[in-house]
């Protein structure tokens, strides 16, 4: 099976015409300071025992849910959590690559942005939540964009936008929802989109505990790695 590529936490490979195989790998990432972070742009060189199949699992339970309550579309076909890996649909990305933001509480890098603002800490609740748009890109620092802007550089359809940004939001919250029944707080959160054949709006990538920041509720006991992704076994 031909590698494609090799990203800071997944391998992916050629599966078929129609389909790719994502290797989920023991890989994390690092921030500036040296500590593990979900949102760090440095591959460690050391890794965490147990991350792959901890983010597999909570993505196929995540992306089933979403699918089955007809929340939004994903590039979920099938996984194998021996294996470690997820069959997907190809998908068109947008170029540069994308991460869809979700933020309900004053932390990461968020923080950082607007520590300058009187009266801004870390885990101050937001009276409503913030959905940002960034750009992959690790030399600049994953940079924040307007989503006007990205229509007007060509990155994304106009038309796609008008259907992306209420979809978004809808499954950003969705998935707030779940981490609720389950007794979790989620602090802030990251997806990606793509595009089916038809040029419909799909969720991509993974949801799982490398993405986001977690606390026991009503609590700043964060929950993180395997701890987290056992409260989404089936």
């Amino acid at each position: 099976m031909q590698l494609l590529y090799r990203g800071k936490t997944k391998d992916v490979y050629e599966a078929g015409p129609e389909t790719l195989l994502l290797q989920f790998t023991d890989r994390v990432t690092k921030n500036d300071a040296g500590e593990i972070d979900p949102g760090g742009n440095t591959v460690a060189e050391d890794t965490a025992p147990g991350q792959g199949g901890a983010c597999l699992a909570m993505t196929s339970v995540l992306f089933e849910t979403l699918q089955k309550k007809g929340v939004a579309n994903t590039h979920l076909v099938d996984y194998d959590l021996q294996k470690l890996t997820m069959t997907v649909k190809k998908g068109k990305l947008f170029t540069p690559g994308l991460e869809w933001v979700a933020r309900w509480v004053c932390t990461g890098s968020f923080l950082r942005r607007y520590s300058m603002i009187a009266g801004t800490y870390d885990g101050m609740a937001l009276p409503n939540p913030v959905f940002e748009i960034t750009l992959k890109n690790d030399a600049a620092g994953d940079p924040p964009i307007v989503p006007s802007a990205l229509v007007a550089l060509g990155i994304v359809p106009a038309a796609t936008m008008e259907k992306l940004l209420p979809l978004n939001e809808r499954t950003l919250q969705a998935i707030r929802g779940m981490f609720a029944e389950r007794g979790l707080d989620l602090w802030d959160i990251k997806i990606e989109w793509g595009l089916d054949a038809a040029g419909e709006p799909l969720l991509i990538d993974e949801v799982s505990p490398g993405c986001c920041r977690a606390f026991k509720a009503g609590t700043k006991e964060r929950v993180a790695g395997l701890e987290l992704a056992s409260y989404f076994k089936k």
